[in-house]
């Protein structure tokens, strides 16, 4: 072999080696990407079943208040079979979400009312399910969205379906 064919294979051999070190990198960036990518849909997905989950429960609360003359628990919503969920004794867990719920019985002086908060299970970092707290109750109309914390009554109400 010729000093000229050997110079041509070691610059061949390093030419290969520079681009497999250029090439690891951007083949690790694009499926980084392409992973945070997806997250970001699944907390979004999660976000827009949980708001139908919401309006489910308020649906259901509004028909076992016309049967019941009070609101129920999730446990009493599905035995009633106006609502059909999977709890966990009085959680309701979905999409990421979970689901807590307080009813307040109809007492002398008291109308019963209930309040909702959904909050995600992970809210940062990459494994978040979800990254906005839901808040709602019988004494308001719409659902209340807090980006940072549990949502409560006095957070702003979810303007439009295109926000989320």
């Amino acid at each position: 072999m010729s000093a000229e064919t050997k110079k041509l294979w070691r610059t061949i051999g390093i030419i290969a080696v520079v681009g497999i070190l250029v090439l690891i990198p951007l083949v690790w960036l694009a499926l980084r990407l392409r992973d945070d990518a997806y997250r970001r849909r699944v907390v979004v997905a999660n976000e827009v079943e949980t708001l139908s989950v919401l309006e489910g429960i308020a649906a259901a609360q509004q028909l076992y208040l016309q049967s019941n003359s009070q609101y129920g628990t999730f446990k009493q919503l599905v035995e009633a079979g106006v609502f059909r969920a999977p709890l966990e004794g009085d959680t309701l867990v979905a999409d990421g979400y979970s689901f807590k719920l307080k009813v307040t019985p109809k007492a002398e002086r008291q109308t019963s009312s209930f309040s909702v908060n959904a909050d995600p299970l992970v809210s940062g970092g990459r494994d978040a399910t979800g990254k906005r707290h839901f808040y709602l109750d019988s004494n308001l109309v719409g659902i209340r969205v807090n980006e940072e914390r549990p949502a409560s009554a006095s957070d702003p109400p979810r303007q439009t379906v295109n926000d989320y």
